[in-house]
């Protein structure tokens, strides 16, 4: 056969391919990951696990390095010492925090590393100096986070509408509520901050104190213990964060209030124990599915790494997704999606473009991608997942 012809073969096969739905990926060296992961909490704990099944799926190297100080300058010197390595990584996965994005940004966009930042929104001083992703920095490649705001006014009205079915309220006045949020320097806390307050423009609620508690269990606990002597009528605790939430339980009960009957609680994160606790009834919900965060984006790295960019086609690098509630009536959904057991069973490679197992017709869409995530983990044993190899 003659050159001309092997080449015209070949050419023939390959149209094959892709007009048969497969694609042609180049598949280079095993991408290496480092997540800064900004402290050991057990949210955060759950997003390294929970990334660390990906990561083995998709033949990633992962390497977890904690903020044991838990500030915003400890994780600036955390990125530096990763970014002065001699074996630098191929990617670089953090939060935003204020006052020292920019900064890491610039310096891993300087030194060759590319950076994925997620769960948190970038900060308005970021935006100002370097704008979103591939907009002056091209290393930094993409960014994805939830939709806090609409998170915060989710929960408003979720707690809403369980204080009203218990008669928690005055006839024609606005339900009395307290709030906790997170720490000044958290675009997350401020976000979900921002969703409160639009969600009580209505008057539906009357924030008479929303004070910071620094994600601690502990100081929710002492705050609202002082918030509820300081305003024995309050009927709902809204709060940025499980951990949170269950120190204002704590504190209500012993004010010699009943959870889930004399105030309604929520939070945010979708914690094991508060799960334990919507069981109770002492927790009204819980906002979460985002501990998966860390492992969508492990997924969209793999991907670009094998010639597959997420921003293709899309109008922007920052992607973003829905919270979704844990209530009483879905928690044994919830419950499978939160087990490591699952985790374990299912082949992420299910949800990679550049994998021979992919779905067909995956999509883009964060919130879409992780709704596939949400309905293969909630499914019962046996439900049909592609069950990993390892």
């Amino acid at each position: 056969m003659s050159n001309y012809m092997m080449f015209r073969t070949a050419l023939i096969l390959l149209s094959l391919l892709l007009l048969s739905g497969f694609r042609v990926a180049d598949a280079g060296p095993r991408p290496s990951v480092v997540f800064l992961s900004p402290d050991d909490s057990r949210f955060w704990q759950m997003v390294s696990e929970f990334m660390a099944e990906v990561a083995t799926d998709l033949d990633m190297d992962l390497e977890v390095r904690v903020d044991q100080d838990s500030h915003r300058f400890s994780y600036l010197r955390m990125a530096e010492q990763v970014l002065r390595r001699e074996d630098r990584p191929d990617y670089l996965l953090f939060i935003c925090r204020e006052l020292v994005t920019t900064q890491m940004l610039t310096r891993a966009n300087d030194l060759g590393v590319k950076v994925f930042t997620f769960n948190t929104d970038v900060p308005a001083d970021t935006r100002v100096a370097v704008g979103l992703p591939r907009e002056t920095l091209p290393n930094w490649i993409g960014h994805m986070a939830p939709d806090n705001v609409g998170a915060g006014r989710t929960l408003t009205a979720l707690l809403e509408q369980r204080a009203e079915r218990l008669d928690l309220g005055e006839p024609g006045q606005p339900l009395p509520m307290i709030a906790l949020s997170g720490t000044l320097d958290s675009s997350a806390a401020k976000d979900r901050n921002r969703g409160l307050e639009a969600a009580v423009d209505d008057k539906s609620s009357e924030i008479l104190q929303l004070v910071y508690a620094d994600w601690s269990d502990r100081l929710a606990k002492e705050k609202s213990l002082v918030l509820l002597k300081r305003y024995p009528q309050v009927a709902s605790i809204w709060s940025a964060s499980d951990g949170m939430a269950m120190g204002a339980i704590e504190a209500a009960k012993m004010h010699g209030k009943q959870p889930g009957q004399d105030v309604v609680v929520g939070g945010v994160d979708w914690e094991p124990r508060a799960l334990d606790a919507i069981r109770r009834g002492e927790l009204a919900t819980s906002l979460g599915r985002h501990f998966m965060g860390g492992g969508l984006a492990l997924l969209l790295l793999h991907d670009f790494h094998h010639g597959y960019d997420f921003a293709k086609g899309v109008s922007s690098a920052s992607l973003s997704y829905q919270l979704k509630p844990a209530t009483e009536d879905n928690i044994h959904k919830v419950e499978r999606i939160l087990d490591p057991e699952n985790w374990r069973q299912l082949d992420f490679r299910r949800f990679s473009r550049a994998h021979s197992l992919a779905e067909p017709e995956l999509s883009l869409n964060a919130d879409q991608l992780m709704d596939r995530f949400t309905s293969v983990l909630s499914e019962e044993k046996g439900g049909g997942q592609v069950v990993s190899n390892r």
